[in-house]
């Protein structure tokens, strides 16, 4: 009985954070009230856990809103190799980056310089690690201070416009068009589980959730109330986390990721400007398709600056996909603490 109550707590905390973040009218305010009210209770004494169930429920919704962004169309605009090879190029460079500072600099180990590293993608990434340690808290935060310093930059870059609507229910149709690859994806989801794949109902809601709209044009769309439950769920799972973190981690770890933030951004820059450079696209475009960032943030972004928001959006799917992707097809020794050479 014990257990249960300490697994239901963080729901309705979450909850209550993230009321109080959307009334601040702050980006991802849901998220960052979640997060910060959970947090609160728990280095007061509330004891708090994020059971499986729950954590599967997360990458289960961001597989699937992922993947409900990819169409037929999408795919065809993939033709020109030299922007994927940039993205690819730059994605790389932000990890190479993050990664020897935190590994080098901060003295971090393999797995949490390597995770606290990912261009974006805080909830996958949180997701991915089981940790409920100091070290999965710091990757947390790190994440946190780069998503709250690049969400400043493109606010500033877009002239200061924030999307302050409120959400909506969404029709029932929408709901009943992505139960079919959801169910599927859990069935898919739990059989490459006992392979134990890593995040496995991230990955088949997203391959699920993506073939249902390129092959069946199923025209999917997660509702708004289905994407608020996946933020309570992971600002409660991380707020779990960050619950270790003393006033001293906070300055270290505030440190880390500013400095990790001012490296991602500087070598975007330096990429982008390159292969603007080379292949003629507008500099701009390209930087804000493959600074780290959430495909409806960055979208709209594009849109206020008069950029090609198809093109921007196209980029941030592919990043995220193959972010979604890479614990599933990468060696597991890319996850060990100490790697052996194959």
């Amino acid at each position: 009985m014990k257990t249960l109550l300490e697994s239901l707590i963080p729901i309705p905390v979450a909850a209550l954070g993230a009321w109080l973040g959307y009334l601040t009218g702050l980006p991802l305010g849901e998220l960052i009230g979640a997060i910060c009210l959970v947090t609160a209770l728990s280095k007061i004494g509330v004891r708090m856990r994020m059971p499986y169930p729950f954590v599967a429920a997360v990458q289960l919704l961001l597989g699937v809103s992922v993947g409900s962004i990819v169409t037929a169309s999408m795919l065809g605009e993939l033709s020109d190799f030299s922007i994927l090879v940039g993205l690819l190029i730059c994605m790389t460079a932000q990890i190479v980056v993050g990664y020897n500072w935190l590994r080098r600099m901060e003295r971090w180990g393999h797995v949490e310089s390597l995770l606290g590293s990912i261009p974006g993608a805080m909830a996958a990434v949180m997701t991915v690690t089981s940790d409920q340690g100091p070290a999965s808290g710091r990757i947390a935060f790190v994440h946190i201070v780069r998503l709250l310093a690049l969400l400043l930059v493109v606010t500033l870059i877009a002239g200061g416009h924030a999307d302050n609507t409120a959400p909506t229910l969404g029709a029932l149709d929408d709901y009943l068009r992505v139960i079919p690859p959801a169910l599927a994806a859990v069935i898919a989801g739990y059989l490459l589980e006992r392979f134990d794949v890593p995040a496995p109902y991230m990955l088949t809601g997203l391959l699920c959730t993506a073939a249902a709209n390129v092959g069946f044009h199923a025209d999917l769309q997660v509702p708004e109330p289905l994407a608020i439950v996946a933020l309570i769920l992971l600002g409660g799972l991380i707020g779990i986390r960050l619950k270790d973190i003393t006033l001293k981690d906070f300055v270290r770890y505030i440190r880390a990721g500013l400095v990790v933030t001012a490296l991602t951004f500087c070598s975007t820059l330096a990429i982008a400007f390159a292969f603007s450079q080379f292949t003629g696209k507008p500099f701009l475009a390209l930087f804000m398709s493959w600074v780290p960032g959430g495909v409806e943030v960055m979208t709209a972004a594009a849109l206020l600056l008069k950029l090609d928001p198809a093109f921007v959006m196209l980029n941030h799917v592919v990043r995220m996909s193959i972010i979604h992707l890479c614990p599933a097809v990468l060696p597991k020794r890319f996850f060990q603490e100490n790697p052996q050479p194959a």
